[in-house]
């Protein structure tokens, strides 16, 4: 059964969609000029190479210039993803929804981690970056098959979005060595393709991308004058 439920346009709850969508695109707006000033600072030591490196060395306290505002940045996108996952969870969209939330919330917690742990603290950084993937893995599995439940939440793009994602994580998590929760080191060489580090700075990228398209629909259906809850 479902039932329908006016949405106050001046109501509280509706302002809270609109704050919690706002935050999330600043957050995200806030990460992506830390990440890109930590990639130009360190393009300045090792040039092009820092594309063939994977991400989670620009948080390098020791060799990277800027690992602080790299770490901080990913503190952000943390926080961001929480954000977004708060708001799908008030939207109170049926029982499913409330997975994909949770899903969220551990992938958002483990890039805060990831940042609270940066690689300098080695151990710590494998386990919470292991979390990470598995969780961004499950996430975008729940968001592939939230497409076949609700239509209105998981539009074409973040349907789209969803699939590049697991295949990625999926990716990520076949190049995991299970035994050190840690990837095989690349050969960084200017002639020689790291798959990893592609896959890292990819996964990294659509993570980011989801959440955006996530605040947006929450504000699509924030603006809507009736909701349909299941």
């Amino acid at each position: 059964m479902s039932q329908e439920q006016e949405l106050d346009m001046h109501s509280p709850r509706y302002d809270l969609h609109r704050l919690v969508v706002l935050m999330i695109l600043t957050g995200a707006f806030v990460s992506a000029i830390g990440i890109v000033i930590s990639v130009w600072a360190k393009y300045q030591v090792i040039g092009p190479e820092v594309f063939l490196r994977r991400a989670d060395f620009l948080g390098d306290y020791i060799h990277s210039p800027l690992a602080y505002i790299y770490n901080f940045s990913l503190v952000i996108a943390g926080s961001c993803i929480l954000l977004s996952m708060y708001g799908l969870f008030k939207l109170k969209l049926g029982y499913y929804s409330h997975y994909i939330a949770a899903a969220g919330s551990w992938v958002g917690l483990s890039i805060i981690l990831v940042g609270v742990f940066p690689i300098n603290y080695l151990d710590e950084h494998r386990l919470v970056s292991t979390s990470f993937l598995v969780g961004t893995f499950v996430l975008f599995l729940l968001a592939n098959i939230m497409r076949f439940i609700h239509k209105d939440v998981c539009s074409n793009t973040m349907f789209i979005v969803s699939i590049l994602g697991f295949i990625s994580a999926a990716g990520l998590l076949y190049q995991l060595d299970w035994q050190t929760l840690d990837f095989f080191p690349c050969n960084h060489l200017h002639t020689r393709f790291c798959w990893v580090a592609f896959n890292m700075w990819f996964q990294t990228s659509i993570t980011m991308l989801w959440c955006v398209i996530l605040a947006l629909t929450i504000r699509k259906l924030a603006n809507d004058t009736k909701l349909t809850m299941t």
